[in-house]
């Protein structure tokens, strides 16, 4: 079996030949040291965009001025703009948002007419190139975007501005995830008719930026009503939820989400593999190798990664990748000490 059918079989409910060992793309540079990891089983994971975004009414002019970028939009009723610090190294994923276009009250309505304003039009051609290219080597799947409320959080207003909105202009907030949820819904049609099997949505969920009251509220609801879309196309409908997940795993459990992709357990995540098996029942879980192990010498690293495989197994319902950033000075080394591992033991059904 190949990487990719390795990764359809997890995803389809069925028994692979081995765990599959993936990373996203972007994260994994060019070389020798790649190639030979990838022939030794590490696959790709690449995200690609099957719509494109138009607003007629709205005009976008970028400035870069000592280190940052300046993203402006120009509309009828008034501009807003948000910043970001570029130039990063890698490891920091090479840009940072430092403002945002939620700054004052006045800011809510010029958001919101961006976001009225915005038209989505079907852009299969790059998706079928890249799945022409990529073959068997990995697999790809559809970005989504993130859930109304992640939204506003991440790319909207940032956390502290949130922490305040949601008690001084809770109705504000709630207008905005109705406006989100309407265009977004449109999306979501047009990513259910494309050729791509799996779709992400979001979200990078964290219980310390997002509280079960407001998770139970505000994401639960519409990951259920986007995977309802893609589900009756056939979509395998996953969601990237990186931090801390122990006080929403019930919560997640109550989602139609059929994976939960860049699952963190322990040493950086705050829920265990263990723990996740028995919340998610019928849901893959797509993991993390937590990235903060890879400065642990040889020997460590390979005793985690044999530790992980036990937890996992028989491994019918996992998949193992790298979806952030690990440490760059320690990253080709680790890499070939875990895939290594998993090469030597990941073979299913793993018996360590």
């Amino acid at each position: 079996m190949t990487v990719r059918d390795d990764v359809m079989a997890i995803l389809n409910g069925e028994k692979p030949e081995r765990v599959p060992w993936l990373i996203y793309a972007n994260l994994l540079p060019r070389g020798s040291i790649e190639r030979k990891l990838r022939e030794m089983g590490l696959g790709l994971a690449i995200g690609c965009s099957v719509y494109r975004i138009i607003r007629p009414h709205v005009k976008i002019k970028e400035i870069i001025e000592n280190g940052y970028l300046y993203r402006v939009y120009y509309t009828p009723i008034g501009k807003v703009y948000e910043k970001y610090r570029i130039g990063l190294k890698r490891g920091t994923g090479g840009s940072w948002r430092v403002e945002y276009l939620i700054k004052k009250d006045d800011d809510y309505e010029i958001v919101k007419f961006i976001i009225e304003d915005t038209e989505y039009e079907p852009y299969y051609e790059e998706f079928l190139l890249i799945e022409r290219d990529l073959g068997d080597d990995g697999i790809i799947f559809a970005w989504g975007d993130y859930t109304p409320l992640m939204k506003i959080i991440i790319e909207l207003m940032g956390f502290k501005k949130f922490a305040v909105e949601i008690h001084r202009n809770p109705e504000k907030i709630k207008e905005l995830i109705e406006i989100i949820d309407k265009k977004e819904r449109e999306m979501y049609k047009i990513i259910a008719e494309s050729p791509a099997e799996i779709v992400k949505v979001g979200d990078n969920i964290d219980s310390m930026l997002v509280s079960p009251k407001h998770f139970k509220e505000f994401c639960v609801p519409y990951y259920n009503a986007y995977s309802d879309i893609l589900h009756s196309k056939g979509k395998i409908v996953i969601s990237h939820m990186d931090g801390r997940l122990r006080i929403l795993k019930d919560l997640i459990a109550q989602t139609k989400l059929d994976a939960i992709e860049a699952f963190t357990p322990p040493p950086m995540g705050d829920l265990s593999i263990k723990e996740a098996k028995k919340a998610w029942k019928g849901k893959v879980i797509w993991i993390n190798f937590p990235e903060s192990t890879f400065v642990y010498e040889n020997e460590k690293l390979a005793e985690f990664t044999k530790k992980l495989l036990k937890e996992i197994a028989p491994g019918d319902s996992f998949i193992l990748s790298i979806t952030e950033d690990p440490p760059p000075e320690h990253f080709w080394r680790a890499m070939m000490v875990i895939t290594k591992t998993l090469n030597e033991y990941g073979k299913y059904p793993i018996k360590l």
